[in-house]
């Protein structure tokens, strides 16, 4: 199959878009910059260069695959929104393209309580992502498949992660907010490629939400006491306005449980994740240094 891949210049996009490769797909890969050309051009990928505002172009792109991957995502620009719709708007208009497999986050659902969650659970109103809330709903509108992502790790990624690792080191203690009971759902990067590859082999049979993440959800004190672990420092609680002044708006986030079930994946898919979690990952893994 041929593949149009957004973000294959990125963290989870590349390991995607490289995993796709290796399944025999002929992958081509929206690149931004000659740099991320580069870099996905050593995926075995094929770069075009140009943006999610380039709307001709991911039109064109689109209409010639026979299927489309959406994983490029800035979470820290403002104007990414605008820019999201922008290129949803021709991704979901290419007509003859093939099936659209759309990458969002738990953190659609804001706050899941106590229970977890399935994959029939609404989006939030309150959402720190209401972009992809309004993503997820056109996608589905049209067939396509949303993928929400836990919070990934894996390969000494994951953007949330890298600052707590390097927030421990700075001020010689790892943090967490209250408690610490928030409990999240996790899952490992190259899970979530083989996930997306079987997405993709499913095709116009796939459809719906489907939740990307391991069977046990962690607690943020886990976290950051296997964060102190790693660094040789303790872990200590934050009060919500302490955790405000160092995380801005994702620390009200971090009070909050992003718990749900995967039941989709394997049912759908046969997928099945092989990481060891993102504590053991932490401790002995890739983000030992």
């Amino acid at each position: 199959m041929r593949v149009f891949i957004t973000g294959a210049g990125g963290y989870v996009g590349g390991v995607v878009a490289a995993r796709l490769v290796t399944a025999g797909h002929t992958v081509v890969g929206l690149a931004r910059s000659d740099e991320s050309a580069r870099r996905i051009r050593r995926l075995g990928a094929e770069a075009r260069l140009g943006s999610l505002g380039d709307v001709q172009l991911l039109r064109d792109s689109a209409r010639q695959a026979d299927a489309v991957v959406h994983t490029a995502v800035d979470y820290l620009d403002p104007a990414f929104a605008a820019c999201e719709n922008t290129a949803l708007d021709a991704l979901l208009d290419a007509g003859g393209g093939g099936p659209l497999v759309y990458t969002s986050s738990t953190l659609v659902l804001s706050d899941t309580g106590s229970e977890p969650v399935g994959e029939d659970g609404d989006a939030s109103v309150e959402t720190l992502q209401p972009f992809k809330r309004s993503g997820e709903d056109r996608v589905l509108r049209a067939g396509g498949t949303v993928v929400r992502l836990g919070l990934v790790y894996g390969r000494n990624g994951s953007s949330l992660l890298a600052t707590l690792l390097s927030a421990a080191r700075e001020h010689g203690v790892s943090s967490y907010v209250g408690s610490g009971e928030a409990r999240w759902s996790t899952v490992h990067v190259d899970d979530v490629a083989d996930l997306f590859v079987r997405v993709v082999r499913a095709g116009v049979s796939a459809g719906g939400v489907v939740h990307a993440v391991e069977a046990q959800a962690v607690t943020w004190r886990e976290i950051a006491e296997a964060i102190g672990r790693n660094v040789g420092v303790p872990a200590v609680a934050l009060t919500l306005e302490q955790a405000a002044a160092a995380f801005g708006p994702m620390a009200v986030q971090l009070t909050r449980s992003l718990w749900v079930t995967p039941t989709r994946p394997g049912e759908f898919f046969g997928w099945s994740p092989a990481g060891k979690g993102v504590i053991h990952d932490l401790e002995h893994g890739s983000y030992r240094n």
